[in-house]
């Protein structure tokens, strides 16, 4: 790049020279601002991938609690009753039924508190993904907008240094 720039003098010469190098460097800063905004545009799309994959594996670990929690409440019922009948109470009456019926009411209780932190893990995880996107598309747009300002910019800047009587406004 830098030996491009006695060349570029030379071709153009005088005050002409440095407004078209000052128009290449801007060229190049604009380049650059869209090369960042897509680089982070990357990044917060790849961390937002990763929002997913971790809502996805929160909410199947608490799949696999509620599970657990199924294997709990048959547990708990299978024993009341073995209990009963092991002492010759019917295990279908009394207390040995309340008893049954509290198992399965706690353990319901503690299947839906599982379900909802499992629907909350996914649906949290869905949301701060899309908020990552979004931050992607933004940052992405950034650059360019960034870019276009820096175009603009030197652009305004070569006509008033290039134009006769460009840098009080007036026009021949």
């Amino acid at each position: 790049m830098a030996a491009l720039i006695p060349i570029a003098l030379s071709a153009v010469g005088g005050a002409g020279a440095s407004a078209a190098v000052g128009l290449g460097l801007s060229a190049l800063s604009a380049y650059s601002s869209m090369r960042a905004g897509r680089a982070q545009a990357v990044g917060l799309a790849r961390q937002s991938a990763m929002q997913q994959v971790q809502a996805r594996g929160a909410a199947l670990r608490y799949k696999e609690q509620g599970n657990l929690v199924y294997k709990n409440i048959l547990k708990n019922v299978a024993m009341v009753n073995a209990r009963a009948a092991a002492g010759g109470i019917d295990p279908f009456s009394g207390s040995a039924l309340s008893l049954s019926r509290y198992a399965v009411a706690e353990g319901a209780r503690e299947l839906a508190i599982t379900k909802d932190n499992e629907i909350i893990a996914r649906e949290g995880g869905l949301i701060n993904s899309a908020l990552m996107q979004g931050s992607a598309n933004a940052a992405y747009r950034g650059g360019v907008y960034k870019a276009f300002g820096t175009l603009g910019k030197s652009a305004m800047l070569y006509r008033q240094t290039s134009v006769p009587g460009g840098q009080n406004g007036e026009t021949s």
